[in-house]
């Protein structure tokens, strides 16, 4: 490679580091860094056993996650509904902003952008870019609507503009894709880290849906809040201690960097509209914007968040913060993902004829076990980072589920019923349940976690348009929001789970230290492979197939493809164009014109309508005045002279 580093500076015989010790005795950089991951995979083949340490940092993290549960369940003095969904609305800026952070960042993104970095180099880095403008664009567009309505849920605004039947399906799409991709979260870490460590995954799935479901019981939104702030910076931790060690394994960042750009990991996006290019800096920005602004904009997770504060002041100021909390994360996420390729760049645990992991999915943990089980607590410490990005996503829906469950639904179908506190206990309690249960039936039927994410993805789209043609227009009405929903929604689905027979190639993989040269991972004599069934991820939204153009040509297909990253947004465009053009026409039968109150609408909407209705009279008052002007004879003049 060219590159000049130590993968073990801190270790010496005497006044020799064992770098230098390995150099003089395998004569090569290369040779020897095969060495030391072969006896890494020989290591990991059978299970990282965790220590005492390592099981002390998991159990504490627990305990302080349901002590927090259970002492706002003791210091709470309004034992009402507003109190447990809402926290009384008298949170403070900082907590909300680190609780909107670790709910949109899961255990999927802890685990899958570094997978991403891994095998496609740096195309997610710019999607920062849309998790920067989204935020922004929903605070000053849907937060005064909000506040201005006092609402409970982002759905209840709904009815108020178009009815109870769009209240309803929109609930009914944010539950049924939140149960699925909860369950999917809970499931994904354990599977990851059971497969390379002796924790057993079903202990990590009961453990975790167990404690998530006692704190937010017992404590509300209060001590989800608390504990979001307590999980994010054991998130954090986890991501500077993988970082650490790395610099220190690899000789710091830039021989990380020289290492990535060599291995082809290090590039911009393509800049191009072409709908089959797997990722283009279109796609990606759009995707993470639209990401963002229906989740900070429509979806309940995070609007109960920021309706907690007393005013739409404090909560924009929430909604800020959180933007380099997000960019931060997600920089520190593709950075490991870099340090995971520059180490593993001579030997491939995907392809390599050991094999060790199965799927992209566990080549965090794999690196976790690999590097850091020399210092007893470290792994364990690391493992409560991707734990915890479990816990705090997983504990955000139960809560929003139970608020969605009373308000949107018992609320609006028992007129009488009273909900109370204790009700909105037991809807927790059986969302928990629930939760843990759709995990063991993902678990049994393995399809099913793909098809989690894809659902969670191609609402997204629809969401975010029915939350624009609320805000924005005074043509769209229920009848017409609907059918763009059914439209968009039927459109992203053949679109998702249509099988694709074109295939996207990885970067190159490498496992130059391979010990078979007929195993299937081995071409031409091992310097660089291609993997004829190699599994992406688990927590993506697909998988692939490694191949290498040089070694094996693509197979020519001449149907169409339309990249992944693009549905979201064909969604979105799909139900705005229906939702608005269908609801025009609808209108035009009725001969009857929608009216819109004001306090519906966003004020960006309306500030610009007052403003063009504004210019509108005065270039009418402009002509009138001009043709007053012309129609008065001038003094001291004929008629027939003012004419001419």
């Amino acid at each position: 490679m060219g590159i000049q580093f130590s993968s073990l500076p801190s270790l010496t015989f005497g006044s020799v580091s064992v770098w230098d010790l390995g150099l003089r005795v395998y004569k090569s950089e290369a040779l020897f860094i095969q060495i030391l991951h072969y006896q890494n995979l020989i290591m990991i083949h059978e299970k990282l056993i965790l220590s005492a340490v390592d099981y002390v940092f998991l159990t504490a993290m627990l305990l302080v996650s349901a002590g927090i549960g259970l002492y706002f369940q003791m210091t709470s003095k309004k034992k009402t509904s507003e109190e447990f969904l809402l926290a009384g609305k008298n949170m403070s800026v900082l907590p909300v902003a680190f609780s909107l952070m670790a709910t949109f960042m899961s255990s999927t993104t802890i685990m899958g952008i570094p997978a991403e970095m891994y095998l496609y180099g740096t195309n997610m880095t710019f999607m920062n870019l849309g998790f920067i403008i989204g935020p922004i664009i929903t605070s000053y567009l849907f937060l005064p609507i909000y506040f201005a309505n006092d609402v409970s849920t982002a759905y209840e605004y709904l009815e108020k503009r178009f009815g109870k039947t769009t209240r309803r399906l929109i609930s009914a799409m944010f539950a049924f894709k939140e149960l699925l991709f909860t369950a999917a979260t809970l499931y994904a870490p354990a599977l990851a880290l059971s497969a390379v460590t002796n924790l057993s995954m079903w202990m990590s799935v009961i453990v975790i849906g167990v404690v998530c479901t006692f704190y937010c019981t017992l404590g509300g939104m209060k001590a989800v809040l608390w504990t979001d702030v307590f999980q994010a910076t054991l998130m954090y931790i986890a991501l500077f201690a993988i970082i650490i060690n790395g610099c220190l394994l690899l000789n710091g960042f830039g021989s990380i960097f020289e290492i990535a750009n060599e291995g082809g990991r290090l590039f911009i996006p393509k800049f191009t509209l072409d709908p089959e290019a797997h990722y283009s800096i279109f796609n990606i920005f759009a995707q993470g914007m639209i990401i963002t602004m229906s989740s900070y904009g429509g979806s309940q997770i995070q609007v109960q968040r920021l309706m907690t504060l007393k005013n739409i002041n404090k909560s924009k100021r929430a909604t800020l913060l959180s933007i380099p909390m997000l960019v931060i994360f997600q920089l520190l996420c593709c950075m490991c993902g870099l340090i995971i390729y520059a180490y593993f760049r001579f030997c491939d645990p995907l392809t390599s004829a050991d094999r060790p992991i199965q799927s992209a999915d566990q080549l965090l943990p794999y690196f976790i076990t690999t590097t850091l089980s020399y210092l007893p607590g470290l792994p364990g410490l690391c493992m409560c980072g991707i734990f915890s990005a479990s816990l705090s996503t997983v504990s955000s829906a139960i809560n929003s589920l139970a608020s969605v469950t009373s308000e949107d639904f018992l609320k609006t179908i028992f007129p009488k019923l009273k909900v109370t506190v204790f009700h909105n206990k037991v809807i927790s309690l059986v969302f928990g349940a629930l939760c843990v249960g759709v995990s063991f039936l993902i678990a049994s039927l393995g399809h099913l976690i793909k098809m989690s994410v894809l659902i969670a993805g191609l609402v997204a789209g629809p969401n975010l348009a029915v939350f624009l043609l609320a805000a924005c227009t005074t043509t769209a009405n229920e009848e017409g929001v609907i059918l763009g929903i059914v439209v968009s929604l039927t459109l992203a689905a053949c679109l998702s789970f249509i099988p694709k027979n074109k295939t996207h190639p990885f970067l190159p993989l490498s496992n130059e230290c391979s010990t078979s040269n007929t195993t299937e991972f081995t071409i031409y004599n091992s310097t660089t492979t291609t993997a004829t069934s190699l599994q992406y991820s688990s927590t993506m939204s697909y998988s692939n197939a490694t191949t290498l153009s040089t070694l094996i040509p693509e197979v020519e297909d001449d149907s169409f493809y339309l990249s992944y990253m693009w549905i979201s947004t064909l969604a979105l465009i799909t139900c705005l164009v229906v939702g608005y053009f269908g609801s025009m026409i609808i209108s035009c039968i009725r001969g009857i014109p929608n009216e819109v109150p004001e306090i519906y609408l966003s004020p960006l909407r309306t500030k610009y309508s007052k403003k063009r209705n504004d210019t509108k009279e005065k270039k009418g008052q402009n002509k009138a005045s001009n043709v007053e002007v012309s129609e008065k004879p001038s003094e001291g003049k004929s008629q027939h002279e003012t004419d001419l």
